[in-house]
């Protein structure tokens, strides 16, 4: 019988064959690897290109939008939206005079195409919008929408984007760069109200005293209360005691009580007519501020809208403090209670300067320590509280040369030995939260001297400034 046998030299063809494709597929998987690392090391490097292109178009847009902010503040007067001719045809949207609307290119140079930077690489354009304008919207806004974005007491927006009816606008910055980026930046333009709310207009008094109180007024203790006009008035009860000295009168409308050993320069008694104190309300005479002291605790600069440091306040447990020997000089419109103690002085403390600096308050006022202050608006108010009024320590208010005034909602007291040049005028309501309850009837005691020759005619305040023209954006 015959028998096959299989030759060596065939198995040794067979083993090569397998590894020919092996090494074959091994080739193929890292051709496929290196391929893919290629592939991926470009889309990473495109990555990273776009994400260049993109970081400078959005700087881009970020400066023109900062700079378009500082032309809009420093320009009060343009209606942005109607642009440099102040014209806006509603009606004809194809008008020439609306080729300009939104533009602020005559406020800026070099437009309306800016380069950031030297090599023009990045630009960007700058547009104003009314915030209703369909443009902004990729669906139309509804009739309740439009009637929303009005607001409480204005009118409704038109939906146009030609008539803006509640001050309220939409800058839109675009930047550009390479390979056709494009980054659009939108600011919300809310216009800061100008409008100057009417001063207070009470009907002339016949009584022009140092400290008038619409309610009961107690002095004890050592007062001097001096000048031609260095009377007191209550719309109440006066009690007297001590050894005060009062250089003319001392009248109330209910009962007067005298004790100790008082010197009354002029007349005395009680039953007397009662005299006309006027409402007083912070917010009436904000329109005098040149800082505002938020109730976020932010001071405002009102000049310029912007938040500014180093005045010498403070924000403490949601109301103001001022404990420095300097601060910046300014009339001062308080959101809150407003605390200052300390020897606040002005340019030369070494020689007790005084400070120009006047305090408007939506809460109470309490003035400690050895401060020496002035007036600093024209209206010559120092102290204008919705709370109380606390004058004590060695207070100065510039006995020397300027009579100022103070007007209190709520209480005074005044204690310790305070130097007063004025008048102080006070409607005696109750204190009502979040303002500081100093004290529940108004008090003059210790040793204060308050010294009054009549500056001002009567109750009247002065008239405000007239309103601008236009809004300031």
């Amino acid at each position: 019988m015959s028998q096959t046998q299989t030759s060596p030299s065939g198995i040794a063809g067979s083993e090569r064959g397998v590894a020919l494709i092996i090494v074959l597929l091994l080739l193929a998987v890292m051709s496929g690897l290196a391929t893919g690392l290629a592939v991926n090391g470009q889309v990473e490097i495109a990555m990273a290109t776009n994400e260049t292109y993109y970081a400078g178009a959005r700087a881009a847009a970020e400066a023109g939008a900062n700079r378009a902010r500082a032309a809009i503040i420093a320009d009060t007067s343009t209606n942005l939206l109607a642009g440099a001719d102040g014209a806006v045809d509603a009606a004809n949207p194809a008008a020439a005079v609306n080729v300009d609307n939104g533009r602020i290119d005559f406020r800026l140079t070099g437009g309306p195409i800016y380069a950031l930077g030297t090599t023009g690489q990045y630009t960007y354009t700058l547009q104003i919008f009314d915030d209703d304008d369909p443009s902004l919207y990729t669906t139309p806004l509804t009739a309740a929408q439009l009637d929303e974005m009005g607001g409480p007491g204005a009118a409704t927006e038109d939906g146009t984007g030609y008539i803006n009816t509640n001050e309220r606008l939409v800058l839109q910055a675009t930047g550009f760069g390479p390979s056709g980026t494009t980054v659009r930046v939108r600011r919300i333009l809310s216009s800061r109200d100008t409008s100057v709310p009417a001063a207070p207009n009470p009907p002339p008094a016949p009584v022009n005293a140092a400290i008038i109180v619409d309610g009961n007024l107690q002095i004890s203790g050592n007062p001097n209360i001096s000048g031609s006009n260095g009377s007191v008035q209550a719309n109440g009860n006066l009690v007297v005691n001590g050894s005060p000295s009062i250089s003319q009168n001392a009248f109330a409308t209910g009962t007067y009580t005298a004790t100790g050993n008082p010197r009354i320069g002029g007349s005395s008694g009680g039953g007397q007519p009662t005299v006309t104190v006027p409402t007083v309300n912070a917010a009436d005479y904000q329109y005098l501020a040149t800082h505002i002291l938020t109730a976020a605790g932010q001071v405002i600069l009102v000049s310029t809208g912007l938040p500014v440091t180093g005045t010498g306040w403070a924000f403490s447990g949601g109301g103001w403090l001022l404990n420095n020997t300097s601060a910046t000089a300014g009339t001062y419109y308080a959101e809150g209670n407003v605390t200052v103690s300390g020897n606040t002085n002005g340019p030369a403390p070494g020689n007790n300067d005084a400070l120009a600096l006047s305090i408007i308050a939506t809460g109470s006022i309490s003035v400690t320590g050895n401060p020496v202050f002035t007036p600093h608006n024209t209206a010559l108010y120092q102290f204008i509280t919705d709370g109380d009024l606390k004058l004590a320590g060695n207070v100065d208010l510039d006995p020397t040369t300027v009579e100022g005034q103070s007007l209190v909602r709520n209480q005074l007291q005044i204690s310790g030995n305070p130097d007063i040049r004025g008048r102080i005028i006070v409607k005696n309501l109750p204190t009502v939260s979040p303002a500081t309850d100093h004290v529940v009837s108004s008090v003059v005691s210790g040793s204060p001297t308050v010294t009054y020759n009549g500056s001002f005619p009567g109750l009247t305040p002065p008239a405000p400034p007239s309103a601008p023209p236009t809004t300031v954006y």
